[in-house]
C-alpha cells in the first residue's frame, strides 16, 4: 500500500520552479528573509547580540528573546530565570517571552506557539510575532531613544576614526592629486613622479 502524499502547488518565481506544500487546504507558511534579517539587525541594535548561528536556532532557546523584552521593559523577566540549561529552561524562556510579549501588546492572534520555536515547526510564525513587537516598540513614545525596525546595524552608523599610517596617502588625497592640473613650470621640471 503506497503512503499519501502531501498535496503541493508549484510556482515559478523569475524562472525558479518552487514547490509549496499545502497543508489542510492552506499554504504552509513560507519565510521571509528579508523580515528575518532585519529582526536580526534589530536585535542587534537593540542588545547589542550577534547571530553566529541561523535565525531560528540564533532564537531557538528563547534567552535572546528574553534579553530583548527586558531591553523594552526592564526587570519584566527576571535575570536569574534566563538560563540555557536544557529543554526545560528553553520552554520557560520562550513562555515568558510570550506573556511579556502578550502583556506590552501583541495581539494573540499574533503570538506563536511554543512549539514554533522550540521544534522549530512553524518560524514564520516566530517572525511575524517579532516583527509586530518591533513595531509596538517603534510607536512607543517611551522608548523614542531605542533602536527602530529597518535602521542601519549601529556599527555602520558610528563615525570610524581615521588612522594615520606614516608613508601611506588616503586613496581620496591621490586622485585629488591626479586630477587637479599641475602648473606648467611642475611638469617640465618633474620627469616622474617617482623620482619626486
Amino acid at each position: 500500500m503506497m503512503a499519501k502524499r502531501a498535496p503541493f502547488k508549484t510556482k515559478i518565481i523569475q524562472g525558479i520552479v518552487c514547490i509549496q506544500h499545502i497543508t489542510h487546504g492552506r499554504e504552509s507558511g513560507s519565510r521571509d528573509a528579508i523580515k528575518e534579517n532585519e529582526i536580526l539587525i534589530w536585535i542587534y541594535n537593540m542588545i547589542d547580540e550577534v547571530a553566529r548561528v541561523d535565525f531560528e536556532f540564533f532564537l531557538k532557546d528563547g534567552c535572546i528573546l528574553c534579553k530583548l523584552m527586558n531591553r523594552i521593559n526592564p526587570g519584566c523577566i527576571p535575570e536569574e530565570s534566563i538560563t540555557w540549561e536544557g529543554a526545560r529552561s528553553k520552554q520557560i524562556n520562550i513562555k515568558n517571552f510570550l506573556q511579556q510579549a502578550e502583556a506590552y501588546g501583541v495581539p494573540k492572534a499574533k503570538l506563536f506557539h511554543l512549539e514554533d520555536l522550540l521544534h522549530l515547526r512553524h518560524i514564520p510564525r516566530v517572525t511575524r510575532c517579532i516583527y509586530a513587537l518591533a513595531k509596538l516598540v517603534a510607536d512607543d513614545s517611551n522608548l523614542s531613544d531605542c533602536p527602530r525596525l529597518g535602521d542601519e546595524p549601529s556599527f555602520m552608523q558610528e563615525h570610524k576614526k581615521k588612522v594615520d599610517v606614516p608613508g601611506h596617502r588616503d586613496t581620496k588625497d591621490v586622485l585629488a592629486q591626479l586630477t587637479t592640473e599641475k602648473k606648467k613650470d611642475e611638469k617640465k621640471l618633474a620627469k616622474h613622479s617617482l623620482y619626486q
